[in-house]
């Protein structure tokens, strides 16, 4: 047995901190039985146990996880975990992690390709989840389950920011302690990238997916879904951009490769296909984009099933576009649908289900139906409120849509109300540099010349003006006719004072 004077010089010539605590540790396991050892190895793995968690990753002892459970919550360094049991002190753990990382990594891969595989069969709280995930990462690179993805499109699919988020802190972890392959550092850029996307922040986000790109370039990904979602990732950050030909080159790249490698009905290629149907249509090129749309909803309904969240985005889509071509009543049936599907799958308060409410409300106030339109709009703009912040880019759209109908039926002070709010979050964006902008604010000063609000009709022109000079042509009639209506503004004004 090691003499206490042995243990006190090793401590002393120690040169970090990790390394006295690690002899210390040592010596405390060197008197424990060799099951409750093994035990406490694989309790570091996740961030919290239980005997399930433990009989999952050391089956050889699963009969008598419920004891060695009980033997570890003595220990000095476990502590209780909140409603999930039991964890190792993040101190002692660090140092656990570190030994068998380099000491046997095969073991630990081993050890948290279990702990995936419980966490991933049970349906699952938030940090259950993401603990998934945590472990997942590690392994993922060789396996490419796809999994991970999966998992991504689930948060993404019902707006859990907040675990997309949780998840690439876990990653985090791995990062500091070196233990992330090139898909292990690409994937958390990935999912990083999507949180920026979600905000609005469209230049970030697609900054984020490059980097991700050039790690997923390093490896031989057989999982290729993994490099279509992010070719599709980076056409959406450069659609939302206004970069239309790139989002195209994407979307065709990433439609390539699922035919080629996933298949032609595959629910991947559906994905593609509407992608680039919607860009076709945003540039009118309306038959090439129904024969896409039409096409990835029979892969959906077919693949996945007729109540998909899947299915209910490709009827809003080809529902936009029966309404560009005029085909109201289509319109309006594939909308009611789609709406129907998100909020029985989604739930009422869901971004998705805001944009539904958006669309079917823009098609009634085409139609003349106004009082619907109001009320969809109000809920819309509430649940953006409500679920992606009073700042968000969709919350600006909402806002600008309702005050496009109260503009028809001339609530004028309304409508100035809605457009101030709009133009605050377009400033603190700084998404102010662009003709549709200025357009707004022209609207805006027409708008208080009409309430008879002369000075602040005079500052909206006057910043109209300063836009214009810098975005058009000094010709541009649009100029000429701007400092026509704000000479008259000023004369009329002058007019008044007298």
């Amino acid at each position: 047995m090691v003499s206490i004077e042995e243990i006190l010089k090793r401590v002393q010539q120690a040169e970090t901190e990790t390394e006295r605590q690690w002899i210390l540790l040592e010596l405390q396991m060197s008197q424990m039985p060799d099951d409750l050892v093994s035990t406490l190895w694989a309790a570091a793995i996740p961030h919290f146990f239980d005997a399930n968690i433990l009989a999952a990753l050391r089956p050889e002892l699963a009969e008598q996880a419920d004891k060695l459970y009980e033997k570890l919550k003595t220990l000095t360094f476990v502590e209780e975990f909140p409603k999930q049991g039991y964890n190792i002190h993040e101190l002692t753990r660090n140092v656990l992690l570190n030994q068998l990382w380099q000491q046997d990594k095969d073991e630990f891969l081993r050890l948290s390709q279990r702990a995936a595989d419980y966490f991933f069969s049970e349906k699952m709280s938030s940090e259950e989840d993401v603990e998934f995930c945590y472990h997942e990462i590690l392994n993922e690179g060789e396996a490419q389950t796809g999994r991970l993805l999966d998992r991504g499109f689930d948060w993404w699919t019902y707006n859990q920011i907040e675990r997309l988020q949780a998840a690439v802190q876990g990653f985090r972890e791995h990062e500091i302690a070196d233990r992330l392959d090139a898909f292990g550092k690409g994937f958390p850029l990935h999912l990083q990238g999507l949180v920026k996307l979600r905000s609005g922040h469209y230049a970030e986000a697609e900054s984020f997916f490059r980097r991700a790109e050039t790690f997923y370039k390093e490896i031989n990904l057989k999982n290729l879904r993994y490099i279509t979602t992010l070719l599709r990732d980076i056409g959406n950050s450069k659609q939302e951009q206004g970069d239309y030909d790139s989002s195209i080159y994407f979307y065709k790249n990433a439609l390539s490769i699922s035919e080629e490698q996933l298949g032609k009905n595959h629910p991947d290629t559906a994905t593609s296909l509407n992608n680039l149907a919607e860009l076709y249509r945003s540039k009118g090129r309306y038959d090439e984009a129904e024969s896409l749309n039409l096409r990835a909803l029979k892969i959906y309904e077919e693949q996945l099933g007729k109540n998909h969240p899947d299915t209910a985005n490709s009827l809003n889509n080809l529902a936009g576009l029966y309404k560009n071509k005029g085909r109201y009543d289509e319109a309006e049936s594939h909308y009611l649908r789609s709406l129907k599907i998100r909020e029985e799958q989604l739930g009422e308060n869901h971004p998705d289900i805001a944009n539904s409410l958006n669309n079917l409300a823009r098609l009634y106030q085409d139609k003349g139906r106004y009082d619907e339109a109001e009320s969809l709009f109000l809920r819309s703009l509430k649940i953006c409120e409500e679920q992606l912040g009073e700042n968000h880019p969709d919350t600006a759209n909402s806002l600008n849509n309702l005050a496009e109908l109260y503009k028809s039926q001339k609530r004028n002070s309304e409508t100035i109300a809605l457009l101030e709010r709009w133009k605050a979050i377009k400033r603190e964006r700084q998404e102010t540099q662009n003709k549709s902008y200025a357009d707004r604010i022209w609207t805006l000063g027409k708008l208080y010349e009409k309430c008879q609000q002369f000075p602040q009709a005079v500052a909206a022109y006057k910043e109209t003006l300063f836009l214009f000079k810098h975005l058009l042509d000094p010709k541009h009639p649009q100029i000429l006719v701007l400092k026509a209506e704000l000479a008259r503004l000023k004369k009329n004004m002058k007019k008044v004072k007298k």
